[in-house]
């Protein structure tokens, strides 16, 4: 269990200090340890997530609140934007999904969309017919090979996952029992609407180490 706790506290830094995704840091984490990244030891996102929040409050409070209002103002603008996106034969669905919604974004995070439409070519051009420039990829999400575009925006990565319209769910905890993961437009101009709640940070007995 020590174990599993310093690669959390590990990973959970590398995506503080380096923006790297859970899988990148996990890898990182036991790289440096000298531990199989897919051994019984490595944590689960959940303690990746906490240990996380715990290096941000010690070790950031002064700046992440600030980062992740900065981060969600830019998810609104891409839902708004997208949600008025022409060229498509009908409205796609989206969601921001990811670090922006759970609170756990900062200086070096992504914004993560997920579009579901089922006419992802239309989606492409309809993107750059708004004048937008993407890098282009593909990622397997649920066993379903979806493209991913990348746009740049005021520096900050915009990642657009298309889905299959019939993927959609609704906003749902998928990471934590006690974050939501994923947020629609509504949802979101509620989370930035309410007060931040400044909690002091009380170091446990395993508390991250810098």
């Amino acid at each position: 269990m020590e174990l599993t706790f310093e690669l959390a506290q590990l990973a959970a830094r590398h995506i503080a200090e380096e923006g790297l995704s859970y899988i990148e840091a996990k890898r990182k984490a036991a790289k440096q340890v000298g531990v199989s990244d897919n051994g019984a030891a490595m944590p689960g996102n959940p303690m990746i997530e906490q240990a996380l929040r715990d290096y941000h409050a010690q070790f950031m409070a002064d700046t992440q609140p600030t980062e992740l209002a900065r981060l969600r103002e830019l998810a609104l603008i891409w839902l708004e934007q997208l949600n008025q996106l022409s060229g498509l034969n009908e409205s796609c669905l989206s969601l921001a999904v990811g670090a922006v919604v759970n609170g756990t974004a900062g200086e070096h995070s992504p914004v993560h969309l997920q579009i579901y439409t089922d006419e992802d070519k239309h989606f492409e051009i309809a993107l750059l017919n708004a004048g937008l420039e993407f890098d282009y990829t593909f990622k397997k999400v649920e066993g379903v090979q979806c493209p991913v575009l990348v746009v740049q925006d005021r520096g900050v990565p915009i990642v657009l996952t298309v889905l299959p319209r019939d993927r959609y769910k609704s906003p749902s905890k998928t990471h934590s029992f006690e974050y939501p993961q994923s947020a629609t437009l509504a949802q979101l101009q509620l989370m930035m609407a309410a007060p931040i709640l400044e909690i002091p940070y009380e170091p446990s007995s395993n508390s991250t180490r810098r």
